[in-house]
């Protein structure tokens, strides 16, 4: 099975952005810990309130889903969504 690369985007509440930023380092601490796969977050240059996590080299999906749902519920990250708001999740893979 060819590695798995995540990217997951959604907008964030409006003042949130350093509290959100340490839950955050904190999952991907703990996701690092439990998966061995690191992670990194961004900002859409263009809008500060939509944030996106990536996650690469993801070799086992199932247990990497697994692992992060509970760290996202863990770590209480749906507080920091803006008002109707939903993370978004997208796993690429190579093309060959």
């Amino acid at each position: 099975m060819p590695l798995s690369h995540y990217y997951i985007y959604y907008p964030v509440r409006i003042g949130m952005e350093a509290d959100l930023a340490h839950a955050l380092y904190n999952l991907q601490d703990d996701l690092r810990h439990r998966t061995g796969v690191s992670g990194r977050f961004l900002r859409k240059a263009d809008d500060p309130w939509t944030w996106m996590e990536i996650y690469e080299n993801v070799a086992d999906p199932v247990a990497f889903d697994a692992a992060l749902e509970q760290a996202v519920e863990r770590h209480g990250l749906d507080r920091f969504l803006d008002e109707g708001g939903r993370r978004h999740s997208e796993r690429f893979v190579p093309c060959a």
